[in-house]
């Protein structure tokens, strides 16, 4: 994904009034983030009680017919195109984005239901519960959270300009890419992931229920995933179903190859096949932005040991700030309940973790550069 947008907030519109078309999770998530912006949110949704329930929890109120600043649509994939064909016609928003987690098949309906391309930026919010409705919705659901914004080069300057302020107002950082490159990556970081969780939860059907109490936290954590709503996410796999069936397959060899070593392979190959795998993993992992927008940076993780006292770690963070040193991202605690001491790992500018840890060794901190 390409970087962040340098928005100019001078040069974006003032989103005065917007509409949600769709009040379940995303649209009512929203429309709780813009009322607490001071922004005059008008709901809509072909199921009633969603409204209610969106408007009961201070989303906004119901869309009467008012002409609006922006329109966003929030409904499910196969309906995107359709809805912004109708607001298109009514003439009621200036512009009109939407939050799909697929671009390009709403984007070829769109072109044949005859929707103007100019006044809709297609753009997805990166956000999301395993939970679903507008009983889920949070105000805070995007903060700090990529908001795609996806034009085309039909795109009008002021359909990307508001879009971008509504992610901006929502608290969101809007990143822009384009729609093909977005279904090709959200394939790999998304859509798998969660087939992957469900066909692994799945396998726990196999298990005699004698067996489940030894179902560990690290099980949980992967198949959380899987408690998502089905319906919801059969229609965007659908519709993303070429991207995801290559990744699929790939995933597919790279399991059997696996499966092969381990069923006929020597030991040393066994260990090998599993070494070079995780080894695989954990240069994926190292190349995840560590925050929402940003390049992968590959920042150097020191860790320090703390007495078991009061005010350690803010003596910490204090020496170190003297130092002028960012601290970029801060691991969990290690603590062990009968140690006198425990350890926290931070993160900083690579280029200077050694040299951290030597000053931060010569002030009688027990430090170290974790490999």
């Amino acid at each position: 994904m390409a970087d962040p947008l340098v928005w100019d907030d001078a040069h974006l519109p003032e989103l005065r009034r917007v509409a949600v078309v769709g009040s379940g999770l995303i649209g009512t998530s929203i429309g709780l983030a813009l009322t607490a912006r001071g922004v005059e949110v008008l709901l809509r949704d072909t199921d009633e009680a969603q409204v209610k329930f969106a408007e009961a929890m201070g989303a906004g109120r119901p869309w009467q017919g008012e002409r609006v600043d922006h329109a966003v649509i929030c409904t499910p994939l196969p309906t995107v195109a359709a809805e912004l064909r109708e607001l298109q016609r009514s003439g009621l928003a200036a512009t009109v984005s939407d939050a799909g987690s697929v671009k390009m098949r709403p984007l070829v309906e769109a072109v044949q239901l005859g929707c103007d391309l100019g006044s809709w930026c297609p753009a997805h919010p990166i956000a999301g519960r395993e939970r679903h409705g507008a009983v889920s919705a949070r105000a805070d659901l995007f903060a700090e959270r990529v908001w795609a914004v996806c034009p085309v080069p039909h795109t009008g300057a002021a359909a990307v300009a508001a879009t971008a302020a509504l992610a901006l107002s929502c608290g969101a950082i809007p990143v822009r890419t384009t729609p093909e490159r977005h279904d090709a990556t959200m394939a790999v970081v998304s859509h798998v992931p969660q087939l992957v969780a469900s066909v692994l939860a799945g396998t726990v059907l196999d298990l005699d229920p004698h067996d489940l109490p030894f179902v560990g936290q690290g099980f949980r954590d992967t198949t959380r995933l899987a408690d998502s709503d089905a319906g919801l996410w059969a229609s965007i796999i659908e519709g993303n179903r070429s991207h995801i069936a290559e990744r699929v397959r790939r995933l597919g060899r790279e399991f059997t190859h696996l499966a092969d070593v381990l069923a006929e392979g020597s030991r040393d190959e066994a260990v090998a096949a599993v070494s070079g795998a995780m080894g695989r993993g954990h240069h994926g992992r190292a190349r995840l932005p560590r925050k929402a927008g940003a390049q992968a940076l590959p920042w150097g993780w020191v860790g320090v040991v703390l007495d078991d006292r009061p005010g350690q770690l803010a003596a910490l963070f204090a020496v170190i700030g003297q130092w002028e040193v960012n601290i970029e991202d801060v691991g969990p605690f290690e603590h062990s309940l009968d140690a006198p001491a425990g350890i926290v790992e931070i993160a900083v500018d690579p280029a200077g973790a050694d040299g951290l840890v030597e000053r931060l060794t010569r002030a009688g901190w027990t430090a170290y550069r974790r490999s």
